[in-house]
């Protein structure tokens, strides 16, 4: 009996920590998945007017049900530099996640909303970068990141409730054809 009072706290917290960890990995695995598949998206949309909307919309169909204003707190549609991949400090279109239909965004960058889309910032589809230089290079990066909040399930293990960040980087498909928006 001694030795179960002893050892049997620890193992509780063992097997609670393994719970909150296990919790906590599938979901930055999930918002990874989903912030990539965004920008995949958002590669093929190039300069289109619908190009944010639609890299917001494809994040939201990668999170399945936790698409919470309570768990989203923002996400952020950057011009990626070509070496680092850091972001650009002026080129970054923030958008919060509201939930409140009809476009679940602020602002909202849906092009067929009245008075059009309102765009995070000044990195608007139609400057981004999708002509091929005779080098083969000249397309911009894109990179989507995702800042989010992790409640932990039992509070029983420190560190766990906390904000957290994913980010996908992709390199905008060339307009090879010369079609444009």
């Amino acid at each position: 009996m001694v030795e179960m009072a002893m050892v049997l706290p620890l193992l509780v917290l063992l097997v609670f920590g393994i719970v909150e960890y296990g919790f906590l990995f599938k979901e930055k695995l999930t918002i990874a998945s989903a912030a990539n598949s965004a920008a995949r998206t958002g590669a093929t949309m190039g300069t289109r007017e619908e190009a944010d909307f639609r890299i917001l919309r494809a994040l939201e169909a990668g999170l399945y049900d936790q698409v919470d204003a309570s768990v989203l707190i923002s996400v952020d549609i950057f011009h990626a530099d070509e070496i680092t991949g850091a972001k650009s400090a002026f080129d970054v279109n923030t958008y919060l996640f509201t939930n409140v239909l009809p476009c679940r965004w602020n602002p909202c960058p849906d092009p067929s909303q009245p008075g059009g889309p309102i765009f995070g910032g000044p990195w608007t589809p139609d400057v981004r970068d999708t002509e091929l230089d005779p080098s083969g290079g000249g397309v911009d990066v894109l990179g989507v990141e995702v800042t989010y909040h992790h409640d932990a399930i039992t509070g029983l293990i420190p560190g766990v409730d906390r904000d957290l960040t994913e980010r996908a980087l992709v390199r905008l498909e060339p307009d090879v054809f010369g079609s444009g928006p």
